[in-house]
């Protein structure tokens, strides 16, 4: 008997610590670390929509960013927080580029810039001289494609793999195909849409200017092997291989919310209504820890007096972070304090994720710095 009720200890120990020992190693939480600031000058604004970290091929780290509304692209020394230099394309003449909002830099001789409202690309170097513009309105077999934004706010990039550049369409309704990537060949212009992952549908889905309003709410990250979107008014994201054929849909739903409000079509929603509905936000992938970001907006109240298109381009009130092992399993989910970090604004270095405290509601704001909390991923 005693033998028995020996093992029976033995069993229940092993258990017991096994099952403790796997809670542990799964579940992690961001932890606030210090905070480093870059300064502005009088004429750079803080609510940033394109923003990316950038090394050169010396091994040199740029924090860069373009200054909301204007046509300039700032590249701070990541180490030394200070401004190196400024990127100016014009706006007319035979160098001009127009207005764009967001651009990726593949080198320094090398920066693609997203055109605001034209299906183009312009290519420019490290003077800011025009070397080519690259139309992608129509594709080889005639698929109309509309523009978007290399842009941060909603986190999707470009992309370059193996010579051609993946991006990310915009999205009409009331045609089909209605694809959410396709591809621009480097080396012959040759414009190429994936027509076998499309863009969802949603309720109250409709408005008389016949585009997409909430579709176009979404984020894409490469992990690089996948792309990984998350639609921000959809639980589920979406796993595709590089050439789109192959698309799971796996459950990554926020503790924090119970159910996604949808919000009426284009136009008939105020701020105030969006940064007070639950929804999700941008994914980004950490290639130092192998794991992956999802920003989620629980429901929240926003209080009077509060502007909610102020408040909407600064990251909302409230937010979590969903993390996600590589086989997009939840590890953990990490709610951060209202009105303190601006979750649009933020990107990963070796060392963490970097999370932008200029929110300005944070009484610690000021409109003459840019700052970030360091966040590191650790075991709970």
């Amino acid at each position: 008997m005693k033998t028995i009720k020996y093992f029976l200890f033995i069993v229940f120990f092993v258990s017991f610590f096994s099952c403790n020992s796997k809670s542990e190693k799964e579940y992690f939480y961001l932890k606030p670390m210090e905070e480093i600031s870059f300064i502005l000058d009088k004429n750079t604004k803080s609510n940033i929509l394109a923003l990316f970290p950038y090394t050169d091929k010396s091994g040199k780290e740029y924090l860069t960013f373009q200054n909301q509304g204007q046509n300039e692209i700032l590249f701070y020394d990541m180490n030394t927080h200070s401004l190196e230099f400024k990127l100016k394309p014009s706006y007319e003449g035979n160098n001009g580029v127009a207005s764009f909002l967001g651009y990726y830099i593949h080198n320094l001789d090398s920066i693609y810039l997203t055109i605001a409202g034209l299906e183009e690309l312009a290519l420019i170097n490290s003077d800011a001289v025009v070397n080519d513009k690259i139309s992608y309105e129509k594709t080889w077999d005639d698929i109309n494609l509309y523009s978007f934004y290399s842009a941060s706010f909603q986190y999707r990039p470009i992309v370059i793999i193996d010579n051609l550049l993946y991006i990310t369409p915009g999205c009409n309704r009331w045609v089909e195909p209605k694809p959410v990537c396709a591809t621009i060949d480097m080396a012959n212009g040759t414009v190429n849409a994936f027509k076998t992952f499309e863009y969802p549908t949603f309720p109250n889905a409709d408005n008389k200017a016949k585009r997409a309003s909430i579709e176009e709410y979404y984020s894409r990250c490469f992990d690089g092997k996948q792309f990984v979107y998350s639609f921000h008014f959809e639980e589920d994201i979406h796993i595709t291989s590089i050439d789109h054929k192959h698309v799971v849909k796996t459950k990554a739903k926020s503790k924090y919310i119970r159910k996604v409000k949808y919000p009426n079509d284009y136009g008939a929603v105020t701020y105030e209504d969006m940064c007070a509905s639950p929804n999700y936000g941008n994914m980004l992938y950490d290639k130092y820890n192998d794991v992956y970001y999802r920003v989620a907006y629980p429901k929240t109240e926003i209080e009077k007096g509060i502007r909610g298109m102020e408040l909407w381009y600064y990251g909302r009130k409230k937010f979590s972070i969903i993390i996600f092992d590589k086989d997009f399993n939840i590890i953990g989910e990490t709610l951060f304090p209202d009105y303190t970090y601006n979750s649009l604004v933020m990107f990963i270095r070796e060392d963490g994720l970097y999370i932008s405290s200029s929110h300005y509601l944070n009484p610690e704001y000021s409109d003459d710095v840019l700052s970030f909390r360091r966040f590191d991923l650790v075991k709970k």
